[in-house]
């Protein structure tokens, strides 16, 4: 956990925790807690712990005495101990910061996240300035799913001390995690620059410019991360992937090659070497690459998945189908398995069993216009006209609005391109297109908005500001 400051400052604090009780302390209990501070300042644990109980068995209500007792516990790895230590602390005095802080901290790294919610929100509410107490609580808020929040916390702890690197690499991941690619750079930066040895700083500050779409910046991060720590399995697995992401499948197989020799038990290794193999025209160095994945990988869905895909393409539709059906063993709702194993089966001739798929697929994936297309193909093959010209009529809507997502995009592209050059006007007639073909692209909205701010039309540009944001909360828009 985050350590408090040492020495005299904890003393100091500690001391004017004392003075705020309404229970005033004994004095040769205090003797033995101010002797207890010593030791701890000494490294002196046992020592410590010592002073501590003897000052609460002289006064068991000095709500200091149980924090530092626990505190001394967690350290000696005692942590049930620690965690009744707190709790007691807290009992005897609720407003005292430390017992809220230490408690949430023990219990967030204990995996009791709801409890440690509790304590952290308490400690924050008792001393907002504190950046450790809103970086735990941003951490518990994360584990609980409420990624908006959490990222409040995380700003607030960078804000209080923007020299903590774990704040500055916490926030990053955050934000890449939320889809904010450049302010994740910006923060994982940050983290380097405060812990240039740190490689989960390293390596997520590649996945954040790889997010971007910035691969070659991507590549020269996990290349120079690789040379720094060669045993790093993590960031030569990304390195390979960006490179077969980047189309340098050869790249992509020589690094990968050497991850499955230095770690033979990755099955995430073998089974993007399969992939790389496989984009390569190279079946059978694929094939043989997805099986040690599959083997290895029990909850790896995808490596079945795509052997099966590789069974197929080589003729071998019966594999085929045992391998698909894995895949969705290891994981039911895996759309893209269903569809493959229904396509399988339809083309053996199993189309009851084929409609089943189809129909999965679509209950998974209702967007799916080529599970809708397929779906028909069988319903007429059934004689069911009535069903198959609506599946035909869905599938026909969602491609066009397949199409005018992928038109949309581009006029937000020329749209860019416009109101880089200075034609406000033409990127607002861009944008303006963009949103009418697809009104739930929120880049649309947003870049419209930037625009009639430009345009010096405000209240127009607050609309779709407000809307972007409606429609992408996550990427937490700043005012254009």
């Amino acid at each position: 956990m985050l350590r408090c400051a040492a020495g005299t400052a904890v003393v100091l604090a500690l001391v004017a925790g004392v003075s705020g009780q309404e229970h005033a302390p004994t004095g040769e209990a205090y003797r033995h807690y101010t002797l207890g501070t010593e030791h701890e300042t000494r490294r002196d644990l046992d020592a410590a712990a010592r002073a501590y109980s003897e000052a609460i068995r002289l006064d068991p209500r000095l709500a200091v005495a149980h924090d530092r007792l626990g505190f001394v516990y967690g350290l000696q790895g005692r942590t049930a101990d620690a965690i009744a230590e707190f709790e007691r602390a807290r009992e005897c005095d609720p407003t005292l910061f430390d017992a809220h802080y230490h408690l949430g901290a023990t219990l967030w790294w204990t995996g009791d996240n709801a409890r440690a919610l509790e304590a952290l929100a308490t400690a924050v509410r008792l001393q907002p300035d504190h950046p450790e107490a809103h970086y735990y609580l941003g951490l518990a808020l994360k584990k609980r799913g409420d990624l908006l929040a959490a990222i409040d916390e995380l700003e607030a702890s960078v804000r209080l001390n923007g020299s903590i690197p774990a704040s500055a690499l916490q926030l990053g991941i955050a934000l890449k995690d939320a889809g904010d690619a450049a302010g994740a750079i910006d923060q994982l930066r940050r983290a380097v620059a405060l812990d240039p040895a740190s490689r989960e700083a390293r390596n997520s500050l590649g996945l954040a410019l790889a997010q971007r779409g910035d691969g070659e910046a991507a590549t020269e991060t996990f290349r120079a991360l690789v040379a720094a720590h060669p045993d790093f399995h993590a960031g030569r697995l990304n390195l390979g992937t960006t490179l077969m992401n980047r189309g340098d499948l050869a790249g992509a197989v020589v690094v990968l090659r050497e991850l499955t020799d230095r770690d033979p038990r990755n099955a995430e290794a073998f089974y993007n070497l399969g992939v790389a193999l496989k984009q390569n025209d190279d079946f059978t160095g694929a094939e043989a690459a997805l099986r040690r994945a599959v083997d290895l990988g029990g909850a790896l869905a995808e490596a079945p998945f795509t052997l099966g895909v590789v069974l197929w393409q080589t003729g071998r539709p019966q594999e085929a189908i045992e391998m698909f059906r894995q895949a969705i063993a290891r994981r039911a709702d895996y759309d893209d398995a269903h569809f493959m194993l229904g396509t399988v089966l339809q083309q053996a001739g199993e189309n009851e069993a084929a409609l089943s798929e189809f129909r999965q697929v679509i209950r998974l994936r209702p967007s799916s216009a080529e599970a809708h297309l397929s779906l028909g193909r069988l319903l007429q093959r059934r004689g069911d006209a009535a069903g198959a010209a609506a599946a035909f009529d869905e599938a026909g809507r969602l491609n066009q609005k397949k199409a005018d997502v992928q038109a949309s995009t581009f006029a937000v592209g020329v749209g860019r391109a416009r109101a880089a050059s200075g034609d406000v006007s033409g990127a607002v007639e861009q944008f303006e297109r963009a949103v009418a073909l697809a009104p739930e692209n929120f880049e649309a909205h947003y870049e419209l908005a930037k625009a009639f701010t430009l345009a010096g039309r405000p209240d127009a540009a607050r609309t779709h500001l407000l809307e972007a944001r409606r429609l992408a909360p996550h990427l937490r828009f700043r005012d254009p």
